[in-house]
């Protein structure tokens, strides 16, 4: 097992990393202090992610009147500085994986819970009861690849994720399915690629702790919270009639007067973040 463990992240570092394009995307998603000049200089140079940033722009989620042309406009009108450099680089990460090696896996899924997380998180964050509370961006950039790992795993592993996927109606975590496979869960998979690929310290702690759920406490703001948001994404990708069953949310954390405040406004976008995360992934080639 430990010499499994060992090869699957070994095939996993093995990835390229972000080149050209995409890494000067990591670069300015890292840098705070990115100007709207330089993001839409960097995007202009992809015209598949100019494409599908426009797409997003002008979804019935951002309900935004008159038809956004260029990213400029997509970015002062509608997205803003923050979430565009959020979906540039989910876009830009995901871009050189081959996810149609495995029928099982479903993009359409896996990009609602992206876009649904992220936005959650982003939302949730302002209301958090302690004293340093992740910043709105880093919520959403995190909540937005916290399972970047799952693309990775369908990229060098088609066999053993399509088993995964066969087993899926099983009762049992995605987590443990995969760990059944590989000896690694897609959480380790998802730091893993973080790390390698010079992310911030911050979203690479997040997400090597996403699979430690259980332990979860105030003292990991960023982990709690993004897990809580993603918990209540797949809640909501499957019309449960109520997002937090299931969920044991801290008084201490956030108060579940503003849990659901939340949760109210993102159930109004739910058939514009169903065809957000369809645009996502109809206009992405493999990713």
């Amino acid at each position: 097992m430990h010499n499994q463990i060992i090869d699957s992240i070994r095939k996993i570092k093995q990835l390229p990393p972000p080149s050209g394009l995409s890494r000067e995307i990591v670069r300015i998603v890292a840098d705070d202090q990115v100007d709207l000049i330089d993001l839409v200089s960097i995007i202009n140079k992809s015209p598949a992610i100019t494409a599908r940033i426009l797409r997003c722009a002008n979804s019935a989620y951002y309900g935004q009147r008159g038809e956004i042309s260029n990213v400029r406009e997509a970015i002062i009108r509608v997205l803003g500085l923050g979430i565009t450099r959020s979906l540039a680089l989910a876009m830009a990460l995901t871009s050189s994986f081959n996810i149609q090696k495995s029928a099982g896996f479903d993009a359409e899924r896996y990009w609602f819970n992206a876009v649904t997380t992220a936005s959650v998180a982003q939302g949730l964050s302002h209301f958090l009861r302690i004293r340093v509370k992740p910043a709105p961006a880093t919520a959403y950039t995190t909540g937005l690849i916290h399972n970047i790992g799952i693309q990775a795993l369908v990229h060098c592993f088609p066999e053993q994720m399509e088993t995964v996927f066969s087993k899926k109606k099983s009762g049992r975590s995605l987590s443990e399915l995969i760990h059944d496979e590989l000896a690694i869960n897609h959480h380790q998979a998802s730091a893993t690629l973080a790390q390698s690929w010079d992310l911030p310290e911050e979203i690479i702690q997040a997400m090597s702790s996403l699979d430690n759920s259980i332990d979860l406490d105030k003292n990991a703001p960023l982990v709690h919270l993004v897990w809580l948001s993603s918990q209540i994404s797949d809640n909501l990708y499957r019309n449960q009639s109520d997002p937090l069953q299931g969920l044991n949310i801290s008084d201490q954390f956030i108060s579940m007067d503003h849990v659901q405040k939340v949760i109210s406004d993102i159930d109004e976008k739910l058939e514009g973040l169903h065809e957000l995360s369809q645009l996502i992934t109809n206009g992405g080639g493999n990713s």
